[in-house]
């Protein structure tokens, strides 16, 4: 075999091995793991599932408030954490502060299932300290680099609560 030959093979052989190379490189080394905030039978709890796919969760568990609560998680570059409250009826009439203050009801709620859970209660007083310079849909640095969101999704079917704590 020649040496233009030789080349020529490996230009192929790098041709194919080079994506290969750059994909395995796309998967970023994170530092962190998304784990479950809760558990199964817990207090109020009556179904729960944890899902994890690399640096994100989904985390389910339907309340025996009739509330579903789902739970996103992306813990890599940036932390972030979704809480999705959902539950039956039409609250579109609701004034945007019963949002504010059901969202710090809530995490108030969900701070009482046991030592784990606690640290809610945190957010919760964190958000009602700052209830008053908060708006639907907007992010509120609360700490630096600290930001809380609260909104809402409604139809007449269904109302939807979203809670949003993400570090940038």
């Amino acid at each position: 075999m020649n040496l233009s030959a030789m080349s020529k093979n490996n230009a192929v052989a790098a041709l194919f091995l080079l994506p290969l190379f750059f994909s395995c490189n796309e998967e970023k080394a994170c530092k962190y793991k998304p784990a479950p905030i809760f558990e199964a039978g817990l207090p109020h709890v009556l179904q729960y599932n944890f899902e994890k796919q690399g640096q994100q969760s989904l985390e389910s568990l339907m309340l025996d408030t009739n509330v579903l609560l789902e739970i996103s998680q992306d813990v890599c570059t940036q932390t972030k954490q979704e809480y999705r409250f959902t539950v039956p009826g039409d609250f579109s009439k609701f004034p945007d502060s019963l949002w504010l203050k059901e969202a710090t009801r809530q995490l108030v709620f969900l701070s009482s299932f046991s030592h784990k859970q606690a640290p809610l209660k945190a957010w919760a007083d964190m958000i009602e300290m700052r209830r008053a310079d908060m708006h639907l849909g907007e992010d509120r640095e609360v700490e630096q680099g600290v930001f809380v969101r609260v909104d809402r999704i409604v139809s007449p079917e269904k109302s939807t609560l979203i809670l949003v704590f993400s570090q940038q």
